[in-house]
């Protein structure tokens, strides 16, 4: 699963050492975009640790390891905080299934009938809209509409440029204003769907629009052949994890950084 979150969300470079993999995306200030990631086997992680940080600091990588999963790994971790890196950023990765469906074909039946037509009614235009996208301008400007941080277009032109399709975009908006309230990204690989970036601003939380967003993407994954969900969430963050929670996620592991 980790391999497919680093695939899913992929740095500008990599250099593989001894397992390692050391990452690096100059301008993208993301933790996940400038860390080391051991490999699998813990005796392995430890062994090599020292080769990973001192190649790290000879390519002028940064000094920040993703303990991942942290389950498999407290002998690396005890070996990083004896070493007097701090840790930082705990995580949990979330998995569930894919509960997404195409929406089936309207059963539509035609009358015709003599005489002059008859206007039927006319359906009011959804406050919500939903649209799934390639990256473009637009989407990004979106999404540093909708979540307010920085380095929003240069994590689009240095990373999620590299998705092509396996990504969609998904973008809610208000019908009235024509303004952003909500984005999310979707990786679709290997039969699962990762989840990224989640966000609606404030005034149009609890309405149901990040339900809308995910299962957008959802749909569109399951016409990939996916069959289940992976996502990223600090753990702290009690309102992603009761949402996702009611969508029958459940923690697969967990992770956090050091760094010194």
């Amino acid at each position: 699963m980790e391999l497919l979150a680093l695939r899913a969300w992929p740095a500008g470079e990599v250099e593989e050492v001894e397992g390692w993999l050391l990452r690096r995306t100059v301008s993208v200030d993301r933790r996940r975009s400038n860390s080391l990631l051991p490999p699998a086997d813990p005796s392995a992680a430890v062994r090599t640790l020292g080769v990973a940080l001192a190649t790290a600091e000879q390519l002028d990588f940064a000094q920040v390891v993703q303990v991942s999963p942290a389950e498999g790994h407290r002998r690396l971790d005890a070996e990083l905080e004896g070493r007097g890196m701090a840790s930082g950023g705990a995580s949990l990765v979330l998995a569930g299934p894919l509960r997404g469906t195409a929406s089936p074909a309207a059963d539509i039946t035609i009358q015709v009938q003599a005489g002059p037509a008859r206007p039927g009614p006319v359906a009011s235009p959804p406050a919500i809209a939903v649209q799934l996208t390639d990256l473009s301008t637009e989407w990004v400007e979106a999404w540093a509409a909708v979540s307010g941080i920085g380095g929003i277009r240069e994590t689009a032109d240095l990373v999620l440029s590299q998705l092509v399709d396996r990504g969609r975009f998904a973008s809610a908006v208000d019908t009235r204003s024509g303004e952003p309230i909500g984005i999310c990204i979707g990786v679709a690989e290997d039969g699962w769907l990762g989840l990224f970036s989640l966000g609606v601003i404030e005034p149009a939380r609890r309405a149901g629009v990040a339900t809308m967003l995910v299962e957008a993407l959802e749909d569109w994954a399951a016409a990939l052949g996916a069959t289940r969900t992976y996502l990223q969430v600090e753990a702290d963050n009690d309102g992603a994890l009761a949402f996702y929670g009611c969508r029958g996620f459940h923690i697969a592991h967990s992770y956090h950084y050091r760094s010194g």
